[in-house]
């Protein structure tokens, strides 16, 4: 009986003394994943901020260019009412308020699809410059769909390797004018 005890007691402390630098390793894996995780989210946001900025440098000029034609100065009010009211919808978490500014917004679009095919009937530069402005906008908008979801995918699988499950977890963004869905990390296991 007492060998029984002593060789429990044996196995026990070697599983303790051995075993736990095994859970060590396997807890430094996991922080460096969520650091890794973390500075992606960083780098994304960093992408984000960058492409929004240059989104609205982007628009200004446009507007610049375009308020000389008759009619435009009404369009830049709808669309700058427009901005305004998807960065607050952008920032709502209330999903009630979000609905009541998304009614807010419907209208808002139908006018601004309509000024904007009237104004390009009339206007052949107006026609002309929005082309321009609209193409270098999703350009812009592409590339930085593109290099977050090459962020995503590598992070999230250099995490795997590391023993933690991520996913993609979209974010709705402003950029200028448009809402688009960007692609964070969101760690789902480890």
């Amino acid at each position: 009986m007492f060998k029984k005890s002593a060789l429990l007691l044996f196995t026990v402390f070697l599983t303790l003394a051995f075993g736990s630098g095994a859970f060590a390793a396997e807890n430094t894996d996991t922080q460096k994943a969520l650091s890794l995780i973390d500075a992606k989210n960083a780098q994304i946001d960093n992408e984000i901020q960058k492409a929004s900025a240059a989104a609205d440098e982007l628009q200004s000029n446009y507007f610049e260019d375009i308020k000389g034609i008759e009619g435009a100065d009404a369009f830049i009010s709808l669309r700058n009412e427009q901005t305004k009211l998807e960065a607050a919808l952008v920032a709502e978490t209330d999903s009630a308020k979000a609905d009541s500014i998304r009614a807010e917004l419907a209208p808002i679009d139908n006018e601004l699809a309509l000024s904007e095919n009237s104004l390009k009937q009339k206007s052949s530069d107006f026609a002309g410059l929005t082309e321009k402005y609209n193409s270098n906008l999703n350009a812009l908008i592409s590339a930085l769909d593109t290099l977050t979801s090459d962020i995503t995918a590598n992070a999230i699988q250099e995490a795997a390797e590391l023993g933690v499950s991520a996913q993609c977890e979209l974010k709705l963004v402003k950029i200028a004018h448009k809402l688009v869905w960007i692609d964070p990390i969101q760690v789902v296991g480890h």
